[in-house]
């Protein structure tokens, strides 16, 4: 059975070219024998091993000069993830100058240092998608600052708001998660180069071997053994997992506001493009849909990575191998959501007509409160509330302006005239500090990104 991302004819929807290389088999065996030709050349280097055999291993530990077959039929026979491939390495160096391979080292090592390679691959790859969508955000919100829409408050018509701001919201939450990863960097791709049981015992020069090693693959040297520390996988996978989250939810809103009674965003349509096998007239909102998804498997390894957290002892594989389903998937789903969506943002249909139009709809039930504010500076607040409160429900069932019962009220009548209220009813002047707020948020996106001017 094939996995959905590894699927020829619809993988692109759950992952990405990029991503798919990171987590091939040969990617992450040449990974493998990467970290060991280092380390022997760092262990060399400091006459740990000697230096011919540091050279010749790494010479040698190259997939190309490798007999992959032999490799997969000694995994059947030793049921070991690594020491199949590193026979391998040893019996193509000559003069058996592949015994120092692996020196002192523990596989977790290898491999918990080669899914952080795996891990800063991916980072760097849905970090960089992620700055271009918060571009998009920011270029959408400078072009939409003054484009009225109704804002909605559990589903309902609620107050006037621009689209300018929604976007801004957007940005703001994508711009925190930028953050967090650039706060996070330090403290997640560190190296594991510690031994059997945690403590560099059969390591000579175990904390410079470490030091120089983690200089030599651009990581990070951890203070402690992290076998069964697994905080830093959680924290990534928590972290790709919310940046997900917020595509899923600027997609979830589009999806929304793309229902045929909203019709204020639309999805770019192309020739050819199919909505329906049974209706020929839709056109569905698949990516904005495909997004969402994709946001909603992410957690399923947020789950795994917190179980994993809970390890036994100095080594416990139960925690290693969650990684090799969590850490691909979650990279998989978030790399594809952000591709999907940033490139639906940036042909997004924003139907400014249809969000003028739909301010319409309810009449002067979004100006409530406006109307609320105007009288309780004459009444008090609270007691306009159950004014306009009683206003709006015989409005609902009347179908008449609200304005039309309040001027039946004797506190109204006596305090504001139909000319005071109908002067409320003005959107543009109603949007509160919609304008400030989005480009306080604009200014701070031009300055992350390095656009300001």
């Amino acid at each position: 059975m094939t996995h959905i991302t590894e699927s020829k004819f619809y993988g692109k929807r759950f992952t990405t070219p990029e991503t798919q290389l990171i987590f091939a088999d040969e990617t992450r065996y040449q990974r493998w024998l990467n970290i060991e030709a280092a380390l022997a050349l760092v262990q060399g280097e400091l006459g740990v091993i000697p230096i011919e055999a540091a050279e010749e291993i790494a010479q040698k530990a190259k997939l190309e000069n490798l007999d992959l077959e032999r490799v997969k039929i000694d995994l059947e026979l030793t049921s070991h993830s690594l020491v199949p491939l590193l026979r391998e390495v040893q019996r193509v160096c000559r003069g058996g100058l592949g015994e120092y391979i692996h020196y002192g080292a523990t596989t977790q090592d290898i491999q918990d240092t080669a899914t952080v390679l795996e891990m800063l691959d991916a980072f760097r790859i849905i970090r960089r998608d992620v700055r271009a969508i918060a571009q998009t955000l920011t270029e959408l919100a400078t072009q939409h600052k003054e484009t009225l829409m109704v804002g909605r408050s559990q589903g309902q018509y609620a107050l006037t708001t621009t689209f300018g701001y929604r976007v801004a919201i957007w940005l703001d939450e994508l711009l925190r998660h930028l953050k967090r990863m650039d706060e996070a960097e330090e403290r997640i791709f560190v190296i594991s180069l510690f031994g059997g049981v945690g403590n560099m015992s059969c390591l000579p020069r175990g904390i410079e071997t470490m030091r120089m090693l983690a200089k030599r693959l651009h990581l990070n040297p951890a203070n402690t053994s992290w076998h069964t520390a697994r905080d830093r996988i959680a924290e990534f996978v928590m972290l790709l997992s919310m940046t997900a989250s917020t595509l899923g939810k600027i997609c979830n809103e589009i999806y929304v506001l793309s229902r045929t009674e909203c019709s204020e965003l639309a999805e770019p349509y192309t020739p050819g493009k199919l909505g329906s096998s049974t209706m020929p007239h839709k056109r569905n909102p698949e990516v904005s849909a495909q997004v969402v998804l994709l946001a909603r498997m992410t957690k399923y390894n947020v789950a795994m990575s917190l179980e994993a957290m809970i390890a036994e002892d100095d080594r416990d594989l139960r925690s290693l191998r969650a990684d090799w389903i969590c850490i691909p998937e979650v990279c998989s789903y978030t790399a594809a959501a952000a591709t999907l969506c940033g490139k639906l943002l940036k042909k997004l249909d924003i139907c400014q007509d249809k969000m003028a139009t739909n301010l319409r709809v309810q009449e002067d039930f979004i100006f409530s409160e406006q109307y609320m504010i105007a009288l309780g500076e004459i009444i008090g607040k609270q007691s306009a509330h159950s004014v306009v409160y009683e206003a709006s429900m015989q409005a609902y069932e009347s179908g008449q302006p609200i304005i039309n019962h309040l001027l039946k009220h004797p506190q109204v009548e006596n305090h504001l005239s139909r000319s005071e209220l109908e002067d409320i009813q003005s959107p543009a002047n109603r949007i509160g500090a919609a304008k400030e707020l989005t480009q306080a948020i604009i200014d701070q996106s031009n300055r992350y990104l390095g656009l300001a001017e």
